[in-house]
């Protein structure tokens, strides 16, 4: 099979007809998503005049949710940082090149071999990450140890394409962020007063690491202490501090943090019929302006 670029394609702007589901407010899918905790998470933030920092900010869906007024999203991903600011500067281009793809296991292969050529770069890089995002298997981000994005292919299951209108939603959204290819220590280090951080670390214990997202060197212990004691020196900055983690990990936060459990749904297997409930926690520097 050729893979033809993504330029060569004639575009049509009529989707693949796949049964409908719901989307929003990203125009992502992500494994650890928190788009079903967007409630709770809301409450932590409703002071619309603080800078919004996300250091880790894969589908950034509270962000998207929120829509602040100014805002910093980091995230170690540069595919990821890239294709929102194509988002963010051509969303109608880039969603008619998405749509047009089809949506086979042989097309799937084809792109992901060709994405995995490109520099986290340009047009043609950002058509790829959504269309591989929305096609592959529950919303993973994992690259083997050569950095070659490698999850398979999800089937039709994963759903249709969010609509233009999502793209036109979270491009308007993006017009008031920064969007920086970083470490999250470094994002971390520049929030201080008139910021509101939100982290969404991934998660693992001594024996597991729960997401493998980020190729060669998954985020371990020594990252996850660095991470709170980064967030606590903000706090000391003035920053207002909110941390979500899984209830069933050990995890150490200043005793002041108030803590704010929630339920979520997982994919383990990545389909519906391996859907399990778990417990996560929402830590705060300061308490929640309204019930959650």
């Amino acid at each position: 099979m050729v893979c033809e670029s993504v330029f060569e394609m004639k575009v049509s702007m009529q989707p693949t007809i796949l049964p409908k589901t719901s989307h929003g407010p990203s125009f992502l899918r992500w494994a650890g998503s928190k788009r079903k905790a967007l409630k709770q998470l809301s409450a932590a933030y409703s002071a619309d005049n603080l800078l919004y920092v996300e250091p880790f900010a894969g589908s950034a869906a509270l962000f998207f949710e929120r829509s602040p007024k100014s805002a910093l999203l980091g995230d170690l991903n540069g595919h990821l940082i890239n294709t929102m600011r194509h988002v963010r500067d051509r969303p109608t281009e880039l969603y008619a090149m998405v749509i047009e793809l089809s949506r086979s296991p042989d097309e799937y292969y084809c792109k992901r071999e060709q994405f995995n050529t490109l520099k986290p770069h340009g047009l043609e890089a950002a058509v790829l990450f959504v269309y591989l995002n929305r096609n592959c298997f529950n919303g993973l981000w994992r690259t083997n140890s050569s950095g070659k994005f490698n999850v398979p292919y999800g089937g039709l299951e994963m759903g249709n394409t969010p609509p233009l209108e999502l793209f036109l939603k979270c491009s308007a959204a993006l017009q008031n962020a920064k969007l920086r290819h970083q470490d999250f220590r470094r994002t971390v280090a520049q929030a201080g007063d008139g910021c509101f951080v939100y982290a969404d670390p991934p998660y693992f214990t001594a024996h597991e690491r729960t997401f493998v997202e980020y190729g060669r060197r998954s985020f371990g212990k020594k990252d996850l202490q660095d991470l709170i004691d980064g967030l606590q020196a903000a706090e000391e900055r003035g920053a207002e501090i909110a941390l979500t983690y899984s209830d069933g990990m050990p995890i150490e936060v200043p005793s002041h943090w108030v803590q704010t459990r929630f339920e979520v749904t997982r994919n383990v297997g990545g389909f519906r019929g391996s859907r399990k409930k778990n417990n996560e926690v929402l830590y705060t520097s300061v308490p929640l302006r309204y019930e959650a």
